[in-house]
């Protein structure tokens, strides 16, 4: 079961100081991740996969957390996370603590991401007449693609209405994720 908590640029101006980031590099079955956690409660603020170089991803983690300081991660913490997240079912027992920093309308679609079924899929407009915005298609859009938690935070069960399948991380890995998903429906 994935918790939220969220913040608004504003807020994380105003209290950037009052945790650190502690990030690593760790393999999935999807390919590399960064995953970046509070040092704070433990909360997932970053989970990207890294097809480039590290150097890369975490230039654009500090780009999404630019107040706050980066610690490379020594203990178990993520380890623990990480086989929470990719190697093992969650289950309503578990919890993964993420924390999301947004406007209020993203943080709008990045819930409504989370009532789609495990490896179903519906389109940005569908998601626009969740969230009671109709003609916010286009900003639906927008804002999924600024998801900067990858899995967790399912922008990868979200295509177009002709059926485009774009994801940040690859197509290839979208249908991946998808496949993976479908395991352990009915189970």
């Amino acid at each position: 079961m994935v918790r939220f908590q969220t913040m608004t640029p504003q807020e994380y101006k105003t209290n950037h100081r009052n945790f650190k980031i502690i990030y690593g590099f760790y393999p999935t079955p999807f390919g590399n991740c960064l995953i970046g956690i509070t040092s704070t409660d433990n909360a997932i603020i970053y989970l990207g996969f890294v097809d480039k170089s590290n150097k890369e991803a975490l230039t654009e983690l500090k780009s999404n957390w630019p107040f706050s300081e980066l610690i490379k991660n020594i203990g178990n913490e993520i380890n623990e996370i990480i086989e929470k997240i990719f190697f093992k079912q969650i289950s309503t027992n578990d919890s993964i603590l993420v924390l999301m920093k947004g406007t209020e309308f993203q943080i709008k679609v990045w819930k409504a991401l989370m009532f789609i079924s495990d490896g179903t899929t519906i389109t940005y407009e569908q998601i626009a007449q969740n969230i009671g915005k109709p003609k916010a298609v286009r900003a639906v859009g927008n804002a999924i693609m600024k998801n900067y938690i990858a899995y967790l935070v399912p922008c990868h069960r979200v295509v177009g209405k002709s059926g485009s399948n774009k994801y940040k991380w690859g197509t290839k890995r979208k249908e991946n994720l998808l496949i993976h998903e479908r395991k352990y429906i009915n189970i």
